[in-house]
């Protein structure tokens, strides 16, 4: 999800303070300087990406290490059957988490377009 924002009104630590307030029950973590990550459970997850004028919400493995796993059952074998194990058992989930976190950054950060 890409929410239009104004140019650094927001920074990474103002972000986590306020998601930690409104969703206790996910964690969240710096990801290198790059992104902050909420963690819903080790396979469900959504990644917050800030730009200058863009705010980027989107559904993914939590950890470094799930996304390898995954990438390494790519190679290993072949791209349709873990493509269809992860819409059959993560997408849904990390889509939920991500409209649920988008919803709430765009109703707090969205520039409103006349």
């Amino acid at each position: 999800m890409k929410i239009d924002i104004t140019p650094e009104s927001t920074n990474y630590q103002e972000l986590e303070e306020k998601l930690k307030l409104k969703f206790p029950e996910y964690t969240f973590a710096m990801r290198n300087k790059q992104f902050l990550v909420a963690k819903k459970s080790n396979t469900i997850g959504t990644n917050i990406i800030l730009r200058k004028k863009k705010l980027l919400v989107v559904g993914s493995f939590p950890t470094v290490g799930g996304t390898m796993i995954f990438a390494l059952c790519i190679v290993l074998l072949g791209v349709l059957i873990p493509l269809i194990i992860y819409f059959a058992a993560f997408y849904s989930k990390m889509k939920v988490m991500e409209k649920e976190i988008g919803a709430y950054l765009q109703e707090i950060y969205e520039v409103k377009q006349s």
